[in-house]
């Protein structure tokens, strides 16, 4: 397990959740995590919002200073080599598209003198717009990679429509991320697979699943 995790992708394409997710499975499993919020596009849905959650499950969050305020502003006020520095896993999450990774710029030095230690994971959602297939979503992978000047090093195939999510869509989402891995040379990091309430969503594989747990919802759900 490599001790930071960088989260990117398209906008809406639930990194957050899957941040999310990911950190508290890595708790789960004995290791001390970091969430570190660097959102700068979106004020609404963020890892910053589930604070609650983290410190239930062991895991800290750090969050630019006016997160989840009506301040919201693309403020980063934290030091992440100085959070490597505290021994911890780190995870994170970054806004959308290439707008939302340019930050991530600023510490790309030290990203890459920790290269051995970095995970950049680029997150996908086939039933998105603008990454509905293989050559949409390695258009803005490229964009992403250009913005922060970073190579992704694997894809999360988080092919979801919410509360609607079927098996049907769960292998579309499959076969689409399949495509893009031979595509653009980016090998599988895992296919996510919503945990319902109401019913079970199952894939015909299960190599590399991951269940995610909808942690941040829309007010209506």
């Amino acid at each position: 397990m490599k001790k930071i995790t960088v989260i990117t992708g398209h906008y809406g394409s639930g990194k957050s959740t899957f941040a999310a997710n990911y950190a508290i499975k890595c708790a789960e499993q004995g290791e001390q995590v970091t969430v570190v919020d660097m959102d700068t596009v979106n004020p609404y849905y963020r890892t910053a919002d589930l604070g609650e959650l983290f410190a239930r499950k062991g895991v800290k969050l750090c969050a630019p200073m006016y997160a989840g305020t009506n301040l919201d502003v693309p403020i980063l006020n934290f030091d992440i080599p100085a959070i490597y520095a505290e021994g911890r896993k780190l995870v994170i999450d970054m806004g959308g598209d290439d707008a939302g990774a340019y930050p991530l710029g600023k510490f790309r030095s030290f990203l890459e003198a920790n290269k051995e230690e970095t995970e950049i994971l680029y997150v996908v959602n086939f039933c998105r717009y603008l990454t509905r297939t293989p050559e949409e979503a390695e258009e803005i992978l490229r964009e992403i990679e250009a913005a922060c000047g970073l190579k992704a090093t694997a894809m999360v195939n988080n092919s979801n429509l919410g509360f609607e999510t079927d098996s049907d869509v769960i292998a579309a989402g499959i076969k689409q991320a399949e495509m893009i891995s031979k595509q653009a040379e980016l090998p599988i990091f895992c296919h996510t697979v919503p945990v319902l309430e109401n019913r079970t969503v199952s894939a015909e594989s299960t190599a590399n699943i991951f269940p995610v747990e909808i942690y941040i919802k829309n007010v209506w759900n």
